[in-house]
């Protein structure tokens, strides 16, 4: 999870672009940029990756699963063509 965390840090310095840490409907953390994303706390991977589509379909991206721990998935939003 330690790793996670920090791709996730390391991300959003690349990015330019501050972490936005928003909640799920069911208390889901999520806490992501631009080109990346964290949900920690989904009942499952498929609610991870749900989440994260949502996530990141608002800068016009798709989500790709980068690793997941116990608890929590990391995301990558990459560009659709």
């Amino acid at each position: 999870m330690k790793r996670t965390i920090l791709l996730t840090l390391i991300l959003a310095g690349c990015s330019g672009s501050g972490l936005s840490t928003s909640s799920g409907p069911n208390g889901e953390s999520i806490v992501g940029n631009d080109v990346s994303v964290q949900v920690t706390g989904a009942a499952n991977p498929s609610a991870a990756f749900t989440l994260a589509q949502k996530y990141c379909r608002k800068n016009d991206r798709a989500a790709r699963a980068v690793s997941q721990s116990s608890t929590t998935s990391a995301f990558d939003c990459v560009k659709t063509a």
